[in-house]
């Protein structure tokens, strides 16, 4: 029986924010309804496929505590019912702040949930309103405290800076108020305004101004600065935690390790190619609802291709490649596929090779894109 992430897409949300470009769609009950009734169905039909072993499980979205806690707890009910759920499993569900209460966090804890991620974004009522957030700083406060009452013990907060019109201060007090909350995991990332949202229309239109690249660079350093002196390692170029709280499903991602996906427009890895599910909530529904799953796309990738994907994902982790690793997948060594890449990267000091590991140096971290290029072999 083969091990797999699993990741669950629930597709709506109060409103889009205005840098979000991920798919999701205003709440609407009628369209909620035929959505769970679906999944339900892509719940089996995966199943059925599959017969997989579940080692994480991660719902997602949109807005997934736009659902009410009986919907959530059902959707966990049949993956258990569906699925080989290992135990002492890490569950995850996404908690946007204002949306999630008493009853509702107690219900999904029942229902095995150990983990919450708040997209918090940032510690500014102004800035939250300008960003197009519907909550305001002191639903972040009053949700986590109440979670902890409640005995959630490993939180994480997402936070974005660049900002437009966002300053280094301002970014500092952000990061100093998420650490006075004492979460055990925060996800720090810098503002990519993409085609197809709020952002990149004002973008165009001369209306939004992107901070500068220097501003966005000593954004960065400053994160990992004040995350450090308070306790949180880095694990991955965007990602912090205290020991022993890193992630365990979003390594699955950066390990290029294998993980199903359920919901509209959600991706996945089976372990011999990618695929993606509709993106299109009509689509989604008429494939299930014929009984077939609804996926859009389904490329088996070949050796080279799944070498590209291993080095460019597991070179975001802190920690690198391991080459031992690498070896026993591949039965090949990195040296031999990479030789000339490798010296090339060495020599300008933006990754440490060693007999254990590839890495990323610090300056590596700063030119990521420009690095990771160089392990492109197709």
């Amino acid at each position: 029986m083969e091990e797999f992430g699993l990741y669950i897409h629930i597709p709506f949300c109060v409103r889009k924010c205005y840098y979000c470009d991920f798919n999701s769609f205003s709440f609407d009950p009628i369209l909620k309804q035929r959505f769970l009734t679906n999944l339900n169905r892509e719940i089996g039909l995966i199943a059925d496929k599959y017969k997989p072993q579940i080692k994480s499980i991660f719902i997602g979205g949109g807005t997934p505590t736009i659902l009410d806690g009986e919907e959530l707890a059902n959707i966990l009910n049949q993956c258990y019912q569906k699925f080989n759920i290992k135990e002492d499993i890490e569950i995850t569900i996404e908690a946007n702040p204002g949306t999630v209460d008493r009853k509702k966090l107690n219900l999904i804890k029942e229902a095995g949930v150990n983990r919450l991620s708040f997209g918090v974004q940032n510690f500014s009522d102004k800035m939250l309103k300008k960003i197009g957030r519907i909550h305001k700083v002191q639903d972040t406060i009053d949700n986590y405290y109440l979670a902890r009452e409640l005995g959630f013990n490993n939180i994480s907060l997402d936070l974005i800076f660049a900002l437009p019109g966002q300053s280094l201060d301002e970014w500092k007090e952000t990061l100093l108020q998420a650490c006075e909350l004492d979460p055990e995991h925060l996800s720090t990332y810098n503002l990519k305004i993409e085609q197809g949202t709020p952002f990149y229309e004002m973008l165009t239109k001369g209306t939004l101004i992107p901070i500068s690249e220097e501003l966005d660079l000593a954004m960065y350093n400053l994160t990992k600065d004040v995350l450090e002196s308070r306790g949180f390692q880095q694990y991955e170029i965007s990602n912090f935690a205290k020991r022993g709280y890193e992630s365990e499903h979003n390594q699955i991602y950066w390990k290029n390790e294998a993980y199903l996906s359920l919901g509209p427009g959600a991706h996945f890895y089976d372990g011999i190619g990618r695929g993606y599910n509709f993106s299109s909530l009509e689509d989604y529904f008429q494939s299930l609802e014929e009984g077939r799953l609804p996926i859009a796309d389904y490329q088996s990738l070949t050796k080279e291709e799944q070498i590209e994907e291993t080095m460019m994902l597991g070179l975001r982790l802190i920690e690198g490649v391991s080459l031992s690793g690498f070896k026993r997948r591949y039965d090949s060594d990195i040296s031999d596929i990479y030789e000339s890449q490798i010296n090339k990267l060495i020599e300008e000091k933006l990754i440490v090779f060693n007999d254990e590991k590839i890495s990323l140096t610090w300056k590596g971290i700063i030119f990521a894109n420009r690095v990771l290029a160089e392990f492109i072999l197709t």
